[in-house]
């Protein structure tokens, strides 16, 4: 029985380190996809599955629009080939029948993600660009989905003593991130229109990007108060102050973005500034969906235990 114990732990912790492994590569492929994006590379490649007829085309790496796209197909290759990993060993040695059909998610989206990306450069489509890139952070939160239920602080919240993140915590956290993913939609159809957007400050759909923004920097203060002021353990207490941190540089670079994009010229090659802020920009706003996903399943976890314990607590007779 011990051995068993042993074995289970050891599985539930390659499996955790395997998980936040592939969600930290999947941050990194969204932020190179976002670059790919402020840079407008997507078709410098014009073929699929292999670029200019080859698997790795001539001197790739010096021309910066083709080193852009061709980059983003070898790391997002990459994060298939540890989806894949990720999606064995949960089969072979997840006990927990939901988490397993969580990891086939996983690995159904990133094959979808990638056929996506290989016919929107087939059909030079931006309507699939745009599909391209929300799926990719419906991925992302999928990860971040995995990473926190293979977690040990997982593990202690399913327990008997567990704990939980105030009453209002969940209703607070579902919505943060519906909000996070409406606004990566906007965000998403305002990058890709480009200059066709333009000027973004009398644009309508931009100005429901700005309240939606403003929606979000409420809910996730009321998240942060919410979870400071629970029994809520110390990583997740820090994990709602990070929420605070990634949302004021979200704001901050959000600001900075709107600021040298407004007017930028389209014809020709986007400038450092132009690229790398809008990218990071795009990131952070990943980032914070992948922790607002994290808060909002602990916060229902919690939810989940309280009511059970309701149901288990005997009626005193009268």
């Amino acid at each position: 029985m011990i051995a068993e114990t042993d074995t289970s732990r050891r599985n539930r912790r390659i499996i955790h380190r395997t998980a936040l492994t592939t969600a930290a590569f999947a941050l990194l492929l969204i932020a190179i996809g976002g670059l790919v994006t402020s840079r407008d590379a997507g078709l410098s490649v014009p073929d699929w599955p292999l670029a200019y007829g080859q698997l790795n085309p001539p001197h790739w790496w010096q021309i910066e629009n083709v080193r852009t796209e061709h980059g983003h197909r070898i790391v997002a290759f990459c994060v298939a080939c540890l989806t894949a990993w990720l999606g064995w060993i949960i089969y072979h040695k997840e006990p927990r029948p939901w988490v397993r059909r969580l990891g086939a998610a996983a690995a159904a989206l990133v094959l979808l993600q990638a056929l996506l990306g290989g016919l929107r450069v087939l059909a030079l489509s931006l309507d699939l660009a745009m599909i391209h890139g929300w799926l990719g952070q419906m991925y992302f939160a999928t990860l971040a989905a995995l990473a926190t239920v293979t977690s040990p602080l997982w593990m202690e919240s399913e327990s008997a003593a567990g704990f939980e993140l105030g009453k209002r915590s969940a209703g607070l956290t579902g919505l943060l991130s519906l909000f996070v993913v409406f606004q990566l939609v906007l965000g998403i159809i305002i990058r890709h229109l480009g200059g066709d957007a333009r000027p973004l400050l009398s644009n309508p759909v931009f100005h429901l990007h700005v309240a939606l923004a403003l929606s979000i920097c409420w809910l996730a203060l009321e998240t942060r108060s919410e979870v400071l002021a629970s029994t809520a353990p110390t990583p997740l207490r820090s994990r709602a102050n990070v929420l605070l941190a990634l949302l004021l540089l979200q704001m901050a670079l959000g600001l900075a973005s709107l600021a040298v994009t407004e007017y930028m010229v389209y014809d020709r090659q986007a400038t450092f500034l132009e690229s790398w802020l809008p990218t990071a920009h795009v990131a952070t706003g990943a980032a914070m969906l992948g922790v607002s996903i994290s808060l909002c399943l602990y916060a229902w976890q919690g939810q989940k235990k309280a009511r059970a314990d309701i149901g288990r607590t005997p009626v005193k007779a009268s």
